[in-house]
């Protein structure tokens, strides 16, 4: 397969290599005003990952005014102290950015491996377990993702390449084609995508209209569009890092209701 008049590489699904080693994995989500979606996606994946040891589920708080930190402290009390959950909240932002609130919630993440997982998602059985089996077939420059179209969302990366990818596109201007961008752009810099098909993707059916609510502009069709414009020039250029001369992923949050902390990087 050619994208861009370049050869890319996937894989050809065939599991040949033993496991023997548990990478530590984050689950991420980013919220801003999807209490309604995480309140069911969230005590399942964490009931459904049970299985896999070395997971932990990443939830930033994007400035969320629909009572997420109040559930937070009285629903997920318990796997924050055992350490499954991580809640960071920053009360920065007036609007949601996919690409920013993505690269902060990747940065503070502890894992070895980073994985989105949209609000609206089920991960289904046993996922962090089959990222884990993909990593060690392809432990290094792997993208773990749905497939090559209709990313839903659920794109991963080894953290330190994700970093030397520069992260989400942070000059996108709020939804659509952030994740197709970085996957293209892990593509013409030598990652193999490892696939893992519908499976391990189920969601629940949230309109448009209301992820692009709390966006600075609403009109998501036309955002994305521009989005994908940028993202070509940037691909025909051969800029296939993000954000360089720019101060991406920065934010003060704070983790698990008491520790402040500073995010950013620079890419020079």
């Amino acid at each position: 397969m050619k994208v861009h008049g370049k050869e890319v590489l996937i894989w050809d699904g065939k599991l040949t290599v033993p496991v023997t080693r548990e990478y530590r994995i984050s689950l991420c989500t980013t919220c801003m005003g999807r209490l309604h979606d995480l309140k069911q996606t969230l005590p399942k994946n964490i009931e459904d990952n049970r299985d896999y040891p070395n997971v932990e589920f990443v939830i930033l708080d994007y400035n969320s005014d629909d009572g997420l930190e109040d559930w937070m402290r009285k629903s997920m009390m318990q796997h924050i102290e055992s350490g499954v959950v991580a809640y960071y909240r920053t009360t920065e932002p007036k609007y949601y950015s996919m690409a920013h609130s993505r690269n902060v919630a990747f940065l503070v993440a502890g894992g070895d491996i980073v994985n989105n997982v949209d609000a609206d998602n089920w991960t289904s059985t046993s996922f962090a377990g089959y990222v884990n089996r993909l990593a060690n077939q392809c432990p290094r420059k792997a993208i773990f993702a749905k497939g090559k179209r209709m990313l839903r969302g659920r794109i991963g990366f080894f953290k330190d390449e994700w970093e030397e990818l520069g992260g989400y596109d942070e000059r996108f201007d709020g939804y659509g084609h952030d994740d197709k961008d970085i996957l293209y752009r892990a593509w013409m810099m030598g990652f193999t995508l490892m696939w893992y098909g519908g499976d391990y993707v189920a969601r629940l059916k949230t309109p448009r209209a209301i992820k692009a609510a709390r966006m600075r502009n609403k009109n998501w069709r036309q955002t994305e569009e521009t989005n994908k414009l940028i993202s070509e020039e940037n691909l025909r250029r051969g800029r296939y890092r993000a954000n360089d001369g720019l101060r991406w992923g920065a934010a003060r949050v704070v983790k698990n209701f008491k520790e402040e902390l500073n995010m950013g990087r620079t890419n020079v």
